[in-house]
């Protein structure tokens, strides 16, 4: 069980490499509501020790459920543990445009 969800990426204006996630926090029985936080922020609270992460990926059908645990490499690149589930991938959850236009 992890502190936050990451229910969705963004990535810079150059399409290279994720920079805002949609996190919320995780409540047990369902998750709070969607947050725009940076990803440099996420990685200082894992690094830190201070929260875990967790992806929340949907179905093709929509249906939401737990993925893989959130972690760092080289003390700065967000990952997410190997479960061999695809989806379950930061880059592989839905995209969302941030700044919005």
């Amino acid at each position: 069980m992890a502190d936050f969800f990451i229910s969705s990426i963004a990535y810079n204006e150059k399409g290279e490499h994720i920079e805002w996630l949609l996190v919320r926090e995780d409540l047990e029985k369902n998750a709070g509501p969607e947050v725009p936080v940076h990803r440099q922020f996420v990685a200082d609270l894992i690094r830190l020790k201070l929260a875990t992460f967790q992806t929340l990926p949907r179905s093709p059908e929509g249906k939401i459920s737990r993925g893989a645990m959130v972690h760092l490499y080289d003390e700065k690149f967000l990952s997410t543990s190997a479960n061999k589930t695809e989806r379950d991938n930061l880059e592989n959850l839905p995209i969302f445009e941030f700044p919005p236009k």
